[in-house]
Protein backbone atom coordinates (compact mmCIF):
# COMPACT_ATOMS: atom_id res chain seq x y z
CA UNK A 1 0.00 0.00 0.00
CA UNK A 2 1.45 3.71 -0.76
CA UNK A 3 1.69 5.73 1.96
CA UNK A 4 -0.41 9.16 2.29
CA UNK A 5 2.70 11.38 1.93
CA UNK A 6 3.85 9.12 -1.37
CA UNK A 7 -0.01 9.65 -2.60
CA UNK A 8 -0.48 13.08 -1.21
CA UNK A 9 2.93 14.22 -3.91
CA UNK A 10 2.08 12.11 -6.48
CA UNK A 11 -1.93 13.50 -6.44
CA UNK A 12 0.13 17.00 -6.11
CA UNK A 13 3.12 16.55 -8.63
CA UNK A 14 0.82 14.83 -11.44
CA UNK A 15 -1.85 17.67 -10.73
CA UNK A 16 0.69 20.13 -11.70
CA UNK A 17 3.14 18.63 -14.60
CA UNK A 18 0.11 16.75 -16.48
CA UNK A 19 -1.81 20.01 -17.17
CA UNK A 20 1.22 22.04 -17.91
CA UNK A 21 2.79 19.68 -20.28
CA UNK A 22 -0.49 19.79 -22.25
CA UNK A 23 -0.79 23.48 -21.81
CA UNK A 24 3.07 23.97 -23.51
CA UNK A 25 2.33 21.44 -26.26
CA UNK A 26 -1.33 22.33 -27.16
CA UNK A 27 0.01 26.27 -27.45
CA UNK A 28 3.11 24.94 -29.48
CA UNK A 29 0.85 23.32 -31.51
CA UNK A 30 -1.40 26.54 -32.56
CA UNK A 31 -4.24 25.89 -29.78
CA UNK A 32 -3.06 28.26 -26.62
CA UNK A 33 -6.88 28.63 -25.62
CA UNK A 34 -7.24 25.01 -25.10
CA UNK A 35 -4.17 24.85 -23.53
CA UNK A 36 -5.14 27.01 -21.20
CA UNK A 37 -8.64 25.48 -20.12
CA UNK A 38 -6.91 22.02 -20.06
CA UNK A 39 -4.49 23.87 -18.03
CA UNK A 40 -7.26 25.19 -15.48
CA UNK A 41 -9.43 21.90 -15.40
CA UNK A 42 -6.29 19.64 -14.30
CA UNK A 43 -5.39 21.93 -11.92
CA UNK A 44 -8.67 22.67 -10.42
CA UNK A 45 -9.04 18.49 -10.46
CA UNK A 46 -6.01 18.33 -8.42
CA UNK A 47 -7.25 20.96 -6.20
CA UNK A 48 -10.70 19.44 -5.45
CA UNK A 49 -9.29 16.33 -4.86
CA UNK A 50 -6.82 17.58 -2.16
CA UNK A 51 -9.48 19.24 -0.50
CA UNK A 52 -12.05 16.16 -0.80
CA UNK A 53 -9.80 13.13 0.22
CA UNK A 54 -7.34 15.40 2.61
CA UNK A 55 -8.82 18.51 3.92
CA UNK A 56 -12.52 17.87 4.14
CA UNK A 57 -12.35 14.98 6.59
CA UNK A 58 -10.21 17.33 9.01
CA UNK A 59 -11.93 18.55 12.60
CA UNK A 60 -10.65 22.57 11.95
CA UNK A 61 -12.25 24.09 15.45
CA UNK A 62 -11.46 26.43 17.27
CA UNK A 63 -11.46 26.48 21.35
CA UNK A 64 -15.06 26.18 23.06
CA UNK A 65 -16.63 28.04 25.90
CA UNK A 66 -13.46 30.41 25.77
CA UNK A 67 -15.62 33.09 27.78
Amino acid sequence: MVSEKVAFGTVLASGVIIPGLAKYFLSSAGYPDLGSLIWVLGFGTMVFVIWYVWLRPLEITGPIGSD
